[in-house]
């Protein structure tokens, strides 16, 4: 089995915190509502690069387009 980088990185609640610019409180809350994957090692609480991204992904929105007005008519200033 291959693994890449990306799939072994772990972080720290507070690793993910600092990157997300995020409390720990926050990390900790996501964690316990599930929206937020773990890795257990004993009693360490690890979070994967992958996770982390899935979450970035999840909450990404697109930009809302311009409204240009309905009409034939062209202003030119």
């Amino acid at each position: 089995m291959t693994h890449t980088k990306s799939n072994l990185q772990l972080f720290t609640v507070r690793d993910a915190a600092k990157l997300l610019d995020m409390s720990e409180h926050t990390i900790r809350r996501l964690i316990k509502q599930r929206k937020l994957p773990v890795v257990r090692i004993e009693q360490r609480i690890m979070l994967t690069a992958s996770g982390l991204a899935h979450l970035i992904k999840k909450n990404t929105f697109p930009a809302a387009q311009e409204k240009r007005p309905e009409t034939d008519i062209c202003f030119r200033y």
